[in-house]
């Protein structure tokens, strides 16, 4: 499978869990090895898996599974660093996001996800989204 499939993969996978609130799966796309951090909209920045875990463990013990949807606008890799930059759609509302994921033991893990909120009309996703299966490697 190409480098640029197995990212979009563990993007989807990434979704998939926080759609479903299911903790072993969040916890198991984690990077265990590399420095790892996350920004929750309105949360100072989360440094280590253990702190990281916690935080999605609380969000999913208080909530149901999520209508999330990941529009990517741009799905890369540069220097072995898988990059996810695009909006994370919530019913009618939108937070734009980034997710980095590394290469840890053979398989594409999370080392960032920060999501926050979007101002004023630029609300609405922007026109001309790329093809979600079309990732590119530099």
């Amino acid at each position: 499978m190409p480098l640029e499939t197995d990212f979009v993969a563990a993007n989807d996978a990434f979704y998939r869990a926080f759609a479903r609130a299911d903790f072993g799966a969040m916890s198991r796309l984690w990077a265990a090895d590399l420095a790892v951090s996350c920004c929750h909209p309105g949360a100072a920045p989360i440094l280590g898996r253990a702190g990281i875990l916690d935080s999605w463990r609380q969000i999913f013990l208080h909530g149901q599974p999520s209508d999330i949807t990941f529009l990517p606008q741009q799905m890369t890799v540069i220097g072995g660093v898988g990059i996810a930059c695009g909006l994370e759609r919530f019913g009618q509302g939108h937070i734009a996001c980034t997710n980095l994921f590394a290469q840890e033991n053979g398989a594409w893990r999370m080392i960032h996800h920060q999501g926050g909120p979007i101002l004023g009309s630029a609300q609405r996703p922007p026109q001309g989204r790329p093809d979600p299966g079309q990732a590119t490697r530099h």
